[in-house]
C-alpha cells in the first residue's frame, strides 16, 4: 500500500531544492548582458565621386570606446560619435584601400566597441567607387550636363564641350556647353540633317581651324570655334576624311541617288548643299575605309573589287587622287593604283571586305585577316607598291592574334595600333607589330559586354593612353555601360568602371585630360598617374 503522505513530501522537499540551492549561493552569475549593435546604410551603392558617404550609429553601450569603420576586415577610419541615432560620415578617395583595382567593390560595415569590451559589426552593405576629381551634376530634372556624345575642346578653366542632340520637339541642335552653372548652354547652332549615335564629330583642323561634324547617310557641315558654320554638304555621305587645308573629302556610295563618287567639300562653301570643288567618279569597286590625305597632295582610298581578279577571288586595292589647289584646280584626277592584296571571294560583286584602316600619315594600309581557329593575321601593307608582300609588307614577321579581329585604330602620334576584337582589344607597337599588353593579356570588357567605342589619349602626359567603352551586345540601340583604360598597355589595366543603368560618353581635352559624361553628369577623372599609385 502506497503511503501517500510520505510521497507527497518528497515532492515539496524537491520543488525546492532550486530555491534553497538559489539561497544557499549554488549560482551566483549574473545574466549574460545582450551585445551591443552597430548599423551602417548607403544611400547609393554605385558611386562616381570625390568620396562616399555613409550613416552609422551604435546602441546597447553603457559607455561607447569606438564607432569604427570597415572595408570587409579592413579597418578604414574611426568616427566621432556621441550616440543620437545616425549620423552621416564621408569616407574621403584617399581613405579607401584600392586592393580589389579602380573601381573597388568595397563591403562597408561599422564597428561598435564599448568600455566594458563588448564589440559587434553591422551587416555589410556593397558600395562600387570610382574615385574622381570633379563632378558636376545636371542643371535641371531631366537634362544632361552635355550631349550622349561629345567632344573636350580647350583645357583647365577655358574647357567647353561641343555635342549634337534633338530638342524637346524632335529638331537637332550643335550644342557647346560649359562646365556648371545655371545655364551651362554656351551656343546652339540648328543642324540641317539628323543627331545620332552614328554622328561624328572631327578634331580641329590646325590649318582651318574648323571641325566638321557629320551623320552618315545624313549631311555634313563645317564649323569654327564660335560655331559658325562655313561649309555644308547634304550628300547623303558614308565616309569623310579631313584635307590638310580643312576641307573634307567624302565618299557617298550612291544610294541616296546620286553617283558613287569620291568629292572635295570646300570648308568656306556658302550655303550650297552639293557644291564640290571636284567629284572623282572612277573609283574601282566600293570604299572600305575613311580615305587619307598625305602632304604631298594625294587622297589615298582603298576599295575592294574583283576588276582584275580570277574567278572566286577578290582584291583591295588603293587609290591615289590628286588633292587640287585651294580652288580644286588640278584635283579629282587619277595619278596611280596599287595592288594591296588578294583574297578568297565567294560574291559576284564583292562587297565585304577584311577590316582595313589608314595609318594617319597613309603610308600604310593594315588589314586584318581570318584564320583557323578564330585567328587573324595582321598586315601592314606599304601604300606605294604592290601586294603585301617582302619589301612591301612593313612588319618582318605579321602577328597573329587569337580571336577575330574587327577593327584596327592606330593612335600615339602612329606609334601604336589598337586591334580590337568584339571582347578583346590588343595593343601592339605599330612599328614592329609586337604585341604590347602587359602578360600579353588584351582588355576585355566585363561579363558579355562588347567594345562599342574607343577613344585614344590625345596629347599630354599619357599618350599611349587608351580608353575603351563598351556596351551590351544585342541592345537595340547600344549604348556604354562601362569603360576600361589603360595608360600604358605595358602597364596593364588601369581602371575599371561599370553603371548599372543608363550610359556614358568619353572625350580628352587639349591637355589629354579625359572627361567623361556619366549618366546625366559630367566627370572629371584623377590624372591617370593617381590612378596607378593607388593600385600599388
Amino acid at each position: 500500500m502506497t503511503d501517500l503522505p510520505r510521497l507527497a513530501l518528497l515532492r515539496t522537499a524537491l520543488l525546492s531544492l532550486p530555491v534553497l540551492a538559489t539561497a544557499c549561493g549554488g549560482n551566483d552569475k549574473p545574466p549574460v548582458k545582450d551585445p551591443p549593435q552597430a548599423t551602417l546604410s548607403v544611400t547609393e551603392t554605385n558611386v562616381v565621386g570625390t568620396k562616399v558617404t555613409v550613416q552609422v550609429g551604435a546602441t546597447g553601450c553603457d559607455q561607447l570606446e569606438s564607432l569604427s569603420i570597415y572595408d570587409g576586415d579592413t579597418y578604414i577610419k574611426t568616427v566621432a560619435y556621441s550616440g543620437g541615432g545616425l549620423v552621416p560620415v564621408d569616407i574621403q578617395r584617399n581613405e579607401f584601400k584600392y586592393t580589389k583595382g579602380i573601381a573597388g567593390y568595397f563591403s562597408l560595415r561599422a564597428k561598435v566597441v564599448c568600455t566594458d569590451k563588448l564589440e559587434n559589426y553591422s551587416q555589410p552593405q556593397p558600395v562600387t567607387f570610382f574615385p574622381v576629381e570633379e563632378v558636376y551634376d545636371a542643371p535641371a530634372p531631366g537634362t544632361q550636363v552635355v550631349p550622349n556624345n561629345f567632344i573636350a575642346e580647350g583645357s583647365g578653366g577655358t574647357v567647353s564641350f561641343i555635342g549634337c542632340a534633338s530638342d524637346a520637339t524632335g529638331i537637332p541642335y550643335l550644342f557647346r556647353v560649359t562646365k556648371t552653372g545655371t545655364v551651362i548652354t554656351d551656343k546652339s547652332v540648328r543642324m540641317p540633317f539628323v543627331c545620332n549615335n552614328d554622328t561624328a564629330i572631327t578634331s580641329i583642323n590646325p590649318v582651318s581651324g574648323k571641325r566638321w561634324i557629320w551623320t552618315p547617310d545624313g549631311g555634313a557641315i563645317a564649323f569654327d570655334r564660335n560655331l559658325n558654320v562655313s561649309g555644308r554638304t547634304d550628300y547623303r555621305l558614308d565616309l569623310l576624311a579631313v584635307g590638310q587645308d580643312g576641307d573634307a573629302i567624302i565618299y557617298d556610295l550612291g544610294m541616296g541617288g546620286e553617283q558613287k563618287a569620291v568629292y572635295r567639300i570646300g570648308h568656306q562653301t556658302p550655303t550650297a548643299p552639293v557644291t564640290y570643288k571636284w567629284r572623282f567618279l572612277d573609283l574601282t569597286g566600293f570604299a572600305i575605309t575613311t580615305p587619307v590625305t598625305t602632304t604631298d597632295g594625294v587622297v589615298l582610298v582603298a576599295s575592294i573589287t574583283n576588276q582584275g581578279a580570277p574567278s572566286g577571288r577578290a582584291r583591295v586595292v588603293v587609290t591615289k587622287i590628286s588633292y587640287g589647289a585651294q580652288n580644286g584646280s588640278g584635283g579629282g584626277g587619277n595619278v596611280g593604283m596599287y595592288l594591296m592584296k588578294e583574297f578568297a571571294s565567294g560574291e559576284i560583286t564583292p562587297t565585304v571586305s577584311p577590316p582595313a584602316t589608314f595609318s594617319v600619315d597613309g603610308t600604310l594600309l593594315y588589314m586584318a585577316f581570318s584564320l583557323q581557329g578564330a585567328a587573324t593575321e595582321l598586315l601592314a601593307c606599304k601604300t606605294q607598291s604592290d601586294g603585301c608582300e617582302g619589301t612591301s609588307q612593313f612588319w618582318t614577321q605579321p602577328p597573329v592574334l587569337p580571336r577575330q579581329i574587327v577593327a584596327t585604330v592606330p593612335f600615339a602620334n602612329n606609334s601604336r595600333l589598337a586591334a580590337i576584337a568584339p571582347q578583346h582589344v590588343f595593343i601592339l607597337d605599330a612599328s614592329t607589330g609586337t604585341v604590347l599588353n602587359k602578360d600579353q593579356a588584351p582588355l576585355t570588357p566585363e561579363g558579355a559586354l562588347v567594345v562599342n567605342q574607343v577613344q585614344s589619349g590625345g596629347g599630354g602626359q599619357f599618350p599611349e593612353a587608351f580608353f575603351v567603352l563598351n556596351s551590351a551586345a544585342n541592345a537595340p540601340y547600344p549604348a556604354p555601360l562601362e569603360i576600361v583604360a589603360t595608360e600604358k598597355a605595358a602597364n596593364g589595366e588601369l581602371f575599371r568602371y561599370r553603371l548599372n543603368a543608363g550610359s556614358m560618353g568619353a572625350s580628352v581635352d587639349d591637355d589629354g585630360t579625359l572627361w567623361l559624361r556619366v549618366g546625366t553628369k559630367l566627370v572629371r577623372p584623377l590624372p591617370l598617374s593617381d590612378y596607378r599609385q593607388a593600385r600599388q
